[in-house]
């Protein structure tokens, strides 16, 4: 932090919000590793276990944690101080979604990153989890991470003793990695014409349906999407849009495959579009050429593969030793709360109010900006101007931790205990 003052003046109000909040405990909490970070150390202090939530929550009140971790994994002795020595019995299924890991999210302003995040968080849960996977919603663990996304804990007896390979290829399914689309659009064969005793075959391929479920259906839908997006482009904007996809096939599709392209799908036959038939009579032969047919092919790979897939931190999912953040806990670089969701109020939840810690005061705090600041906080508006600004404790722990503000050594009412 930027100065004594500021540190002091944010441990305080943690050390507030530890002695307030009731802890939320973590299943057999005794078998799992728990581990810390600080405001005035570099280092992780970890391999320790607390037999009950009031020696963990003394601990707390006592030490004023920035961070607060607790393992993913139980252990027979999760206290010993070398990882083999720990004995793994199990692990959590972990899913971490945060801005690094979801397209678009990275470069928008916080409140929008948040936004953006929770939204493919949702779709990971409904689409994925609750939907192809199968979970049950009691089987899932939903938390705001306090910082850039969320996490989602499966602790489904199916998944506790899963191994790691078998953790990554439940990534693998869920962000659709190495995905055959030969298997999506399979491939067969038909009698085409007849000499003599001999047949000529040809082959086809079989368009997925809106009925299908898993990836055939997602392909499907997104198939759909992406025709009614190019129908409501000019047919010079479409066609541009679909060369700036086309870009990054390795393979090398050229302007005239691009003319050709569009024209098999938005050309009118006979009353219909190639988009229309492929619509209305699950076809996907639609296309003049074989060339149209595999440009279409990597359309679909690069756009709408990735416009479907879910989202997640994949080495965090595979790993079986992983830290994560205690709920109820702190997160030292935002001053939010680590707060566990149902799937229900994962709707209508706002961190930038359900996740500011109540006990944090509403006295005013004189806090110096490095720069002019908007921001929402417990439904009020702040505007602040680069310099010094009057805002209220809780606000002033939120703009300390993000680095954006800082409390002046000069102001030596804030460096009392």
């Amino acid at each position: 932090m930027a100065s004594d003052a500021s540190r002091i003046f944010v441990t305080k109000q943690f050390a507030l919000h530890y002695r307030d909040a009731p802890l939320t405990m973590p299943d057999r909490f005794g078998k799992r590793e728990f581990g810390f970070m600080f405001f005035d150390r570099r280092f992780m202090m970890r391999h320790m276990a607390f037999p009950s939530r009031a020696a963990l929550k003394k601990y707390l009140v006592e030490n004023v944690p920035a961070h607060v971790y607790y393992s993913t994994a139980y252990y027979e002795k999760p206290d010993a101080a070398k990882m083999k020595d720990k004995n793994w019995l199990a692990a959590d299924l972990l899913f971490d979604l945060d801005a690094d890991h979801v397209r678009g999210a990275e470069d928008l302003p916080y409140e929008q990153m948040l936004e953006r995040v929770k939204g493919e968080v949702k779709r990971l849960l409904d689409e994925f989890l609750l939907g192809d996977l199968g979970f049950e919603q009691t089987d899932l663990n939903i938390v705001f991470s306090g910082g850039r996304g969320y996490h989602v804990h499966v602790r489904s007896p199916k998944a506790l003793r899963l191994s790691s390979h078998e953790r990554r290829e439940i990534v693998d399914y869920v962000t659709g990695t190495d995905l055959d689309l030969d298997w999506v659009f399979p491939v067969t064969p038909f009698e085409q014409r007849r000499f003599r005793d001999r047949a000529g075959l040809e082959y086809k391929r079989t368009m997925p349906k809106s009925e299908d479920g898993g990836w055939r259906g997602r392909i499907r839908s997104g198939i759909e999407d992406l025709l009614v997006e190019l129908e409501s482009l000019s047919e010079e904007d479409a066609k541009a849009r679909i060369a700036d996809v086309l870009k990054e096939s390795k393979r090398d599709i050229g302007e005239k495959t691009i003319d050709g392209l569009y024209a098999d799908l938005f050309a009118k036959r006979r009353g219909r579009s190639g988009a229309d038939r492929m619509r209305e009579d699950d076809t996907y032969e639609v296309f003049s050429e074989k060339r149209h047919s595999e440009a279409f092919l990597s359309l679909v790979n690069l756009r709408v593969c990735g416009d479907v897939k879910g989202e997640t931190d994949e080495p965090v999912t595979s790993d079986v030793r992983r830290l994560i953040r205690l709920p109820s806990s702190l997160h030292g670089k935002t001053g939010f709360e680590v707060v566990p969701l149902t799937r229900d109020e994962l709707d209508s939840f706002d961190p930038f109010v359900d996740a500011i810690p109540r006990a944090f005061e509403e006295t005013s705090v004189d806090v110096r900006c490095n720069s002019s600041i908007s921001l929402g906080l417990r439904d009020q508006r702040f505007e602040l101007e680069e310099g010094v600004n009057q805002v209220p404790a809780y606000a002033a722990v939120h703009l300390i931790c993000r680095n954006l503000a800082s409390i002046d050594n000069s102001h030596t009412k804030y460096l009392s205990a």
